[in-house]
């Protein structure tokens, strides 16, 4: 058994082996890199999603005790950053890009009516939330329409004669 330099050349790969396998190569990892902004696109979609329950469940926290009155709650418009933390004051943020309002929240107060309105319950009422996001630094959204909108059903835990046993008083919000 005779090996050269002529067998060892001839049991290698030949160029359009080499070249057709880096094609294959080239095409996977395209279809790799095309899939990465929608992978992205969906992790932020995710954070976002999980950001607004926190804010929702802190909104509606903040609602009780607050006076059970139509209009919009002394306590909106309420701020948050990108995890969902509560921003008491957007002027005083410092780090504008890690620590400044992200989401918006407004909130309302407004009767029950139409087909949808429960019948005999006068204390009843519609809260709702907007949520607005991403956020200007000065706490305007970049957006006309609010990005997520909920409204449930609110009421007193106060029965139908509180206004005879106390005139003045003024019912709030409980939960």
């Amino acid at each position: 058994m005779k090996t050269g330099i002529s067998d060892t050349f001839q049991s290698g790969f030949s160029l359009v082996e080499v070249t057709f396998s880096m094609a294959i190569a080239a095409v996977a990892l395209l279809a790799i890199i095309g899939m990465l902004p929608q992978a992205l696109e969906m992790s932020q979609d995710s954070a976002d999603r999980s950001a607004i329950g926190t804010i929702m469940e802190d909104a509606h926290d903040r609602l009780e005790g607050q006076p059970l009155e139509v209009g919009i709650p002394s306590v909106s418009p309420l701020f948050y950053d990108q995890w969902g933390r509560y921003v008491e004051d957007i002027e005083q943020v410092e780090n504008s890009l890690m620590d400044r309002a992200f989401f918006r929240l407004e909130l309302k107060i407004s009767d029950i009516k139409g087909a949808n309105a429960p019948q005999n319950i006068s204390d009843l009422k519609a809260a709702e939330m907007k949520i607005f996001w991403p956020l200007r630094d000065d706490g305007s959204s970049m957006g006309v329409e609010p990005k997520v909108g909920i409204s449930y059903y609110i009421n007193t835990l106060t029965g139908p004669d509180w206004q005879l046993i106390e005139p003045g008083f003024k019912p709030k919000i409980e939960f």
